[in-house]
This record gives structure tokens, sequence and C-alpha cells, in this order.
């Protein structure tokens, strides 16, 4: 389990038949900790509890989160503090949607509050009059829905009738993505958006009058805007044909582009999130090796790291740009710098020297020399190293600087 588990992480790099000379090593199991003392993890919540201990695989974290929904297993810091979000956004739905206020102006919009109690809107038709205006952005909304037919995220007929678009706004108040896998919330949005769809002007403004973080969680400083308007105003087909030509533009292969596309192991918000990370670093070749790499996820939690190293390697080549390629390094993409080095930049939590670890960066440092990067090689994490695992990558000839944010 924690082989497959951290082999998903990173993005599965190579994993051979452990060398002699690894052998010979000392390893270390992957250490527990308390989530109270992780930084920037809350160990509990309004309707959360993190289980003590939180376990690690030598590169991540791995969380049990105890909710009144049922408990969840969520990978990494970055998800963790994604779900910790969604989690105060679901509170927030759940106290307006049982609140008198809110049920009285389902009454004054003409709805009644018992079909927003779980059930879908059952006779939405008056609704559509309402709801077909902007002329222009209804035609593009159309038209990329059926040059997207059956791989983009939004319900046709929901499209239609406005709730997508109330659903989008409502996430983006929220700060939380309107695509997202958690369920509990997946399912609440649903709900009140179809409300707000019906309801009009009425119970979208009960439900605005939540608080809410006033724009989508990315971290990445330089595309944040960007990506939070794109995410309110453009339907998931829409997104999809802007990220198709934006890959086009940056010289993807169309085929390697239309997979990352179509991966539903991604949101719609992820995917965005990595072409515009990418697109911020056009002097930098190679970019097809990342979206390649992106290609081959298979599970959400591989896909947020992902997204996360995407935002990474964006903030630290608009401070720096210190990068001049993307090259494939154990499986994994990595950046070579103008100074001739390599750099790693990754949204690791927990490296430790375990077996796996050693035999994961031993390819990389392999492949890193038969390509003749001589130069400096660092590694930089946003999380921890434990002392053996840098002085062994150390001794590999690599330095790791931890605690990067």
């Amino acid at each position: 389990m924690r082989h497959h588990l951290s082999a998903a992480v990173v993005a599965a790099t190579c994993c051979v038949a452990l060398p002699a000379a690894l052998n010979a090593q000392s390893f270390e199991r992957a250490p527990s900790y308390d989530p109270a003392r992780i930084p920037g993890i809350k160990a509990s919540g309004e309707n959360y509890v993190i289980a003590n201990p939180v376990t690690s695989d030598g590169f991540m974290r791995m969380y049990v989160l105890k909710t009144n929904r049922g408990d969840f297993t969520v990978i990494g810091d970055a998800l963790m503090h994604a779900r910790m979000v969604e989690l105060g956004a679901l509170a927030e739905l759940e106290r307006v949607s049982n609140s008198d206020s809110f049920n009285k102006a389902l009454v004054d919009a003409g709805l009644s509050p018992v079909k927003y109690a779980g059930d879908m809107i059952t006779n939405p038709g008056q609704t559509i009059s309402n709801t077909l205006s902007g002329i222009g952005s209804l035609f593009d909304q159309v038209g990329s829905g059926l040059n997207n037919m059956g791989k983009d995220r939004d319900d046709t007929m929901q499209s239609l009738l406005g709730v997508t678009k109330k659903r989008r706004e409502l996430a983006i108040h929220l700060g939380v993505d309107p695509y997202t896998d958690f369920e509990p919330l997946a399912t609440k949005m649903t709900q009140l958006s179809e409300a707000a769809a019906a309801g009009g002007l009425v119970v979208n403004g009960a439900l605005m009058a939540i608080p809410g973080v006033g724009g989508i969680v990315v971290s990445n400083v330089a595309t944040s805007s960007t990506v939070s308007h794109m995410t309110r105003d453009y339907t998931a087909a829409q997104l999809m044909d802007i990220n198709r030509k934006k890959l086009g533009d940056m010289g993807v292969d169309a085929t390697v582009g239309e997979t990352l596309l179509t991966n539903r192991a991604f949101t719609p918000l992820d995917v965005t999130v990595i072409v515009t990370s990418l697109e911020t670093m056009s002097a930098v070749q190679n970019r097809t090796a990342f979206v390649a790499r992106a290609t081959s996820v298979h599970r959400h939690d591989a896909a947020y790291f992902m997204r996360k190293h995407a935002e990474l390697l964006s903030d630290y080549y608009a401070k720096t740009g210190a990068f001049t390629t993307f090259v494939t390094l154990g499986g994994y993409p990595f950046n070579t710098l103008r100074t001739g080095g390599v750099m790693g930049i990754l949204p690791l939590d927990a490296l430790s020297w375990t077996e796996n670890t050693a035999r994961s960066m031993r390819d990389i440092v392999n492949q890193a020399r038969s390509q003749g990067y001589a130069g400096k090689a660092e590694m930089r994490i946003t999380g921890q190293a434990t002392a053996l695992a840098k002085q062994s990558l150390k001794d590999f000839g690599w330095t790791v600087t931890d605690n990067v944010r």
C-alpha cells in the first residue's frame, strides 16, 4: 500500500531492482507525525478530526480525515489544506441552508425548501427563459460543448439552466474548486446552485451573504487572479478549448495535450492551473515533458501533486528566470538551470531515506549523470527532509533545501 501511494504521488518514478550499492546503505522507517505539529495543518475543526498519528511513505504524509460524512484518506499536506478549506465551506453552506432566512428566501422565490434537502429540481423548465441571456457567450458555450462532447465535466442541461454558472460563482466565493472530488461539498454546492438558478437574485443573494474568501485557492501569485476569473466565467468545455489552444501554442504535441485535457484524475481547475503555470514560463524549452508526465497520472492525489509542482515552478521562475528547459530524470520532470545545473522543486511533505526513496533517487541521479548534467544539483521541497535523506543525497552530489514556500 505504501509503495503504491509513493509511486502515485511522485508520478511513478522508475522502480528497478535495488542496486547492490544501495543494499549496503542505511535506511530508515518513514516517520509518523502528530497532526497538531504539522505546519499549516489544523488537527481538528468544526466538522472534522485528523487521526493521530499521520503516517508517511518516504515522500508524502498520509492523512485519515474523520468527518460526520465518513472517513477520507488524504495524501499530502497541500491536498489536506485544500480539504480543510472545503470542510469550512461545507460547514458554512450547511449552516445557511438550514437557516430560517435562507428558507424564507426560497419561499419568497416560489420554491419549496423541501426540494433542496437533497433532491434535484424536478420541473426546471420555467427557468430556461430567464437564463438564456448573453447571446454571444451562449453561442460560445454551446460551440465548446459540442466540440468537447463527452469530455468535459459540466452537465449540458444544467449549463443551459444556469446551474453550473451559479456553482462556479459560489465556489469562487468560497475559495474552493467548482469541480471538487470531495463528494459532500460537491453535492451541497450542486443542490444550492440549483436553488440559486431557479430562484434568481433572491436566493443567490442569500447564498452570497455567506462569508467567503473571494477567490479560488491557487497559491501561485502569478496565476491566481487569471485562473480565478477563468474558472468563474467559463464552462468546463470552454476551459478545455482555451487550454487546448495554449498547449498547442507551447508546442505540446496535440495527442499528448488531448490526453491531459481528458484525464479525469484532474479537475478542469487543476488542468487550467497547470497550463497557465506552464504558460508563464514562455522561454523554458520542452514543456511537453511536464505535460507528458501528467498524462500518466490516474489518481487525484497524484494529479494534485502535479498541479502544485507546476505552481511552484511558475512562482520560482517568475522570481529568478533560472530555468532553461525541462528534462526527464527517473521518469519525472526536472529543470536545467542557466548555470548548467539541475534543480527539482517538488511539493514533497516528508522526505525520508527508505529503500523506495533511495531507489527512486538513485535512478534520478544516474540519469542526470548519464545525460551530462555535471553542474550543481539541488532538490528544493516544501516539507522536511530527515538528516539521513539529506546526507544520502549529499553523498550523491545533490543538496536538499527544505521548508521552501
